[in-house]
């Protein structure tokens, strides 16, 4: 991948406003809600003018965006930018901003992103394959924290990793840890009768990056290339 050394603030704003006049409004769930890159809500209230827009249909959604779109202007950096985007949608917007964004602006929205989505695993938008690829070539030192990076370096050339398996997640999702516990919880997590924990073997050249910053021990592994085959632990769910 192609990084420059500076982010380009002027293009990433330009695809951030096409992405969002290209997305159309969809009401689900009887109308209240919607899936968008820059809103949850067919109904967004206006606190400068106390007015409340529709934005299915187009005089409400051209009002909205005129508003979001003057926001991203007086954007001064990417994060400013970035806040502004759903959380589903936060990886799938670094897919079409990543050829214009710093080595480091890169791997540190690829982190955050990565973390705070739900289920990152299964993002449509954006395959395993990609985020793989996406992973490795990303700055190990912007990836992640001078502590995280350190106990990245310390991993042994071998060593055993778990996953907790809850309802509808992938088996083989690159989201693992080094702890049995933490992959029991993630497996308690939501009530299923086929929820379990797999433990697998793994290279340390096949591991992509190792987070901590909530706990969980999380390490990040190119699932294609595991050691061993993933295993079943006998452990019974909550």
């Amino acid at each position: 991948m192609k990084h420059n050394k500076e982010t380009n603030l002027e293009e990433i704003k330009e695809i951030s406003k096409l992405i969002c006049k290209s997305v159309p409004i969809e009401p689900l769930l009887g109308g209240i809600i919607t899936s968008h890159p820059f809103t949850n809500t067919c109904n967004w209230y206006n606190s400068e003018t106390g007015e409340w827009l529709d934005l299915t249909n187009k005089d409400g959604f051209n009002k909205w965006t005129d508003i979001l779109f003057n926001h991203i202007d007086e954007a001064e950096d990417v994060w400013s930018i970035y806040f502004m985007v759903n959380t589903p949608y936060k990886l799938a917007m670094i897919k079409y901003w990543k050829d214009y964004l710093s080595k480091k602006d890169f791997a540190e929205l690829l982190k955050d992103a990565w973390i705070i989505s739900e289920n990152p695993n299964d993002d449509i938008n954006v395959p395993i394959r990609m985020i793989i690829k996406w992973f490795k070539e990303a700055d190990k030192r912007s990836l992640m924290t001078k502590e995280e990076l350190k106990i990245f370096n310390s991993l042994p050339d071998e060593f055993t990793i778990y996953r907790g398996v809850g309802h509808n997640r992938k088996e083989k999702g690159l989201s693992w840890t080094l702890s049995k516990d933490t992959a029991e919880w993630f497996m308690n997590r939501y009530e299923g009768k086929d929820n379990h924990v797999l433990t697998a073997k793994v290279k340390k050249e096949n591991c992509l990056a190792y987070f901590n910053s909530r706990g969980e021990n999380e390490i990040v592994i190119d699932v294609n290339n595991l050691l061993t085959q993933p295993d079943k632990l006998k452990i019974n769910a909550k």
